[in-house]
C-alpha cells in the first residue's frame, strides 16, 4: 500500500514515501480504507525524538492520529460492516493514518458526520477531542463564564470557539489582525489582536485554553480570575496526562516536573493548571459527530496536500499561523484542489 512514513527521527529528510506492507488486521479490530487524515502540530516534536521516552518508534514509521474513511472489513460483534463511512483518531503509542489502509480498534471509531468530505472530517478527531476533554473534563467551563482563547484561528481554536460558544460562555480568542473578522464568524464575543493588544487588558478569565503556550504561559495563568483554570497545549503534559499514557507514576511525576512551577503560580490565584494529552475516544466521536449534523461545529480546513506530500505539509505546519486544519487527501476524493 502506499504510505508516507518516517526513516529515523530527525527532521525533513526523513520524511519518506513508498510501498509498505498492508496492516493485519486482528480479529477484534476493523479494517479501515484511509480517504484522509488530519496533520497535527505534536507530530513534529514526535518526529523530532521529544516523546521517545513515552512513545518509542521503530522504523519505518508511518506517523498521523487523525483519519477518515470507509470499513473494508470488521467484526460483526464491532458494529460496523464493510461500507461504512467512519472517522478516528488513532492511539499515539501506534498511529498510522498516513497510509491507505490501518487497522482500528472499534471503541476508537465513530461514524463520519454524513454532510462532511473526508478532508473535512478527517481534520476534526484530534482537535475536536482535544477540545472536548480540556473544556468539559479538565476546565469544567459552565455557561456564563469567560474562556480565553489562544490562537483562536487554527485548528484546535476554530473548534474552541465554536464547542465554547454551544456550551454558552463568553469568549474572547487572540489571532492576527488579518484573522479579526473570522474570529467574529466563528462566533468569538471578543477578537484580539495578539500584534497590538494585551490579552490581559481584556481577562481576568475563568478559563484560559492555550494552543500557543512557551512564553504566553505564565502570562495566561497571571491573567486568570481566583478559582481559575488554565489548560496548556504545547509541551505541557502534567503527570496524570503521562499517566493516562501508561507511563508508571514515579517517572509520569518526574517527566512533569517542568511544570511544577505552572502549577505553583495557578494555585497562589486559588487556579489550577492541567498540561492534558487527548484520549482517542469513539463514543465522544459520535457527540461531536451529533453537533457537526446539528450545525453547531463546522471544520475549518486550511492547505490540502496529496500523500506524497507530507513533508511539504509539514514545513507548512512548522511554519504556524494557518488558518484552520492541514489534511492529507489520500484517496484524491475530497473534491478540492491541492496545495502544490
Amino acid at each position: 500500500m502506499r504510505a508516507a512514513y518516517l526513516t529515523a527521527y530527525g527532521d525533513q529528510t526523513v520524511v519518506a514515501y513508498g510501498n509498505l506492507p498492508e496492516p493485519v488486521a486482528q480479529p477484534q479490530q476493523v479494517l479501515v480504507q484511509v480517504h484522509a487524515a488530519g496533520i497535527n502540530p505534536v507530530e513534529l516534536a514526535i518526529r523530532a525524538g521529544h516523546y521517545q521516552q513515552l512513545m518509542p518508534l521503530n522504523f519505518p514509521h508511518i506517523p498521523g492520529f487523525d483519519i477518515s474513511g470507509v470499513v473494508l472489513a470488521a467484526p460483526a460483534s464491532s458494529g460496523f460492516q464493510r461500507g461504512d463511512e467512519v472517522y478516528a483518531r488513532l492511539p499515539s503509542h501506534t498511529a498510522g493514518a498516513y497510509a491507505e489502509q490501518v487497522a482500528v480498534a472499534p471503541a476508537l471509531l465513530a461514524r463520519k458526520p454524513a454532510g462532511l468530505s473526508h478532508c473535512e472530517a478527517a481534520s476534526l478527531p484530534t482537535v475536536a477531542l482535544t477540545t472536548w476533554q480540556a473544556l468539559r473534563e479538565r476546565a469544567r467551563l459552565q455557561a456564563g463564564q469567560h474562556l480565553l482563547i489562544q490562537a483562536g484561528a487554527g485548528g484546535v481554536g476554530s473548534i474552541a470557539i465554536q464547542l465554547a460558544k454551544h456550551l454558552g460562555a463568553h469568549v474572547s480568542a487572540t489571532a492576527s489582525s488579518a484573522n479579526q473578522d473570522f474570529l467574529r464568524q466563528l462566533g468569538a464575543d471578543q477578537a484580539i489582536d495578539y500584534g497590538s493588544q494585551r490579552f490581559e487588558d481584556f481577562g481576568p478569565y475563568d478559563v484560559v485554553y492555550d494552543a500557543v503556550c512557551g512564553p504566553l504561559t505564565e502570562r495566561g495563568i497571571a491573567s486568570l480570575a481566583s478559582g481559575g483554570r488554565y489548560v496548556g497545549l504545547v509541551g505541557l503534559s502534567d503527570a496524570s496526562a503521562l499517566m493516562s499514557m501508561g507511563l508508571p507514576e514515579a517517572s509520569a511525576r518526574a517527566a512533569a516536573a517542568g511544570v511544577q512551577r505552572y502549577v505553583e503560580q495557578a494555585a497562589a490565584r486559588n487556579g489550577e493548571f492541567h498540561g492534558p494529552l487527548t484520549r482517542p475516544d469513539g463514543a465522544q466521536l459520535s457527540e461531536i459527530a451529533a453537533l457537526v449534523d446539528a450545525g453547531v461545529l463546522k471544520p475549518v480546513l486550511g492547505r490540502i496536500y496529496p500523500l506524497d506530500q507530507l513533508a511539504a505539509a509539514y514545513s507548512a505546519l512548522a511554519e504556524g499561523h494557518t488558518r484552520g486544519k492541514i489534511v492529507l487527501d489520500i484517496s484524491a476524493s475530497c473534491g478540492q484542489n491541492h496545495t502544490k
